[in-house]
């Protein structure tokens, strides 16, 4: 935004963002972005103040607000006087929760389907509350996190890869089919492998019994993927979208590069000459983390393969579209975050 000569940003009223998981990834990282921006103030939405991340957000200016993405009365009145929402929604956190493992044995569903129709009402949750203010929205005033739709980018062979589907469902698909006014409003962000995945799975850094590291994907090993530090790079790429007409859909990604580059440039970081990646299949991947997760991870890899990563679809713009725009994102290389990050566990690990 381009102030005129007789404002300036200490006088220039600040606009309002809105950040629906402010404590979490993505969230913090929108947080730090407009935080160091004078002309906006921001209001985070919580499950718990209490606790200290929300207790350093409000210690900051940010003003936080208790609210339940499954509960639709929470979010009545969170998005009054917004200019800006930037929405994020969670599969990973129902899926692992064994309350939910357990609802959906009894409903006779897999845990997959199950933590998906959490997370699409999760985000039509939000899409109902936010299309209440969609009048008082800047032109570019909801930016929604989401992920390409695997069943209809890969022409009906992957039914299953739950955590894409849900978030496309509904950011770009209930949104445009509900809420038209709304959708001429929105942006979306498709999000990359966050380099911080390598702590969920040791298929990412494995140990081998010659002491050397194996990273194991269903992806090919050409195959250039994008990859996102998404604590500290989430927010300069919303900052991007709002330089766009709504409506642009931006992938999010630090740094793009293949799975073997990945790994050899972790080794040559912290020191592990002998690194090396090998491409396996959904199957080996199901069955070294089995009751679904396997599953669902590997097809994810797989699906990268054809038709990518960001469905193949090529109006998702990518940095270096972005570039040709004049549009520059600061971002985090894979190399300084690897400096980064302390690996003695990892390296420790037998």
């Amino acid at each position: 935004m381009i102030l005129p000569p007789s404002m300036s940003y200490s006088t220039a009223p600040a606009k309002l963002i809105v950040i629906i998981g402010i404590t979490g990834n993505q969230g913090s990282s929108v947080a730090s972005t407009f935080l160091s921006d004078p002309r906006w103030k921001i209001r985070g939405l919580t499950r718990n103040p209490d606790s200290a991340a929300s207790k350093a957000l409000s210690e900051k200016g940010v003003q936080m607000v208790v609210a339940d993405l499954h509960d639709p009365v929470s979010l009545k009145d969170v998005f009054n006087g917004a200019n800006l929402i930037f929405s994020v929604t969670d599969f990973w956190t129902p899926y692992l929760d064994p309350v939910n493992q357990a609802k959906a044995t009894e409903q006779g569903k897999s845990i997959g389907r199950f933590a998906y129709e959490l997370e699409r009402e999760q985000g039509r949750n939000i899409a109902d509350a936010v299309a209440r203010v969609v009048e008082g929205l800047d032109e570019v005033g909801f930016v929604a996190s989401t992920l390409s739709h695997a069943g209809k980018c890969s022409k009906g062979k992957y039914k299953e890869l739950w955590h894409f589907d849900a978030k496309a469902d509904v950011f770009p698909g209930y949104v445009e089919e509900k809420y038209p006014e709304l959708a001429r409003k929105s942006s979306w962000l498709q999000t990359g492998y966050f380099f911080s995945s390598w702590r969920i799975l040791d298929c990412w850094l494995g140990r081998m019994p010659d002491g050397s590291r194996q990273m194991r994907f269903p992806t090919s090993p050409s195959t250039i993927v994008p990859h996102l530090d998404a604590r500290k790079d989430t927010g300069p790429f919303v900052k991007a979208l709002l330089l766009l007409p709504a409506g642009k859909t931006v992938m999010a990604a630090s740094e793009w590069c293949t799975w073997p580059d990945w790994i050899k440039t972790w080794g040559e970081v912290v020191g592990v000459p002998d690194c090396s990646y090998k491409q396996v299949t959904v199957g080996d991947l199901d069955k070294w983390y089995p009751g679904g997760i396997g599953k669902e991870i590997g097809e994810m890899y797989e699906y990268s393969n054809d038709p990518g990563y960001d469905g193949g679809e090529p109006e998702v713009l990518r940095t270096a579209d972005l570039k040709k725009m004049g549009i520059e994102v600061r971002a985090t290389s894979l190399r300084d975050y690897v400096r980064s990050e302390d690996w003695s566990g990892v390296l420790a690990a037998c």
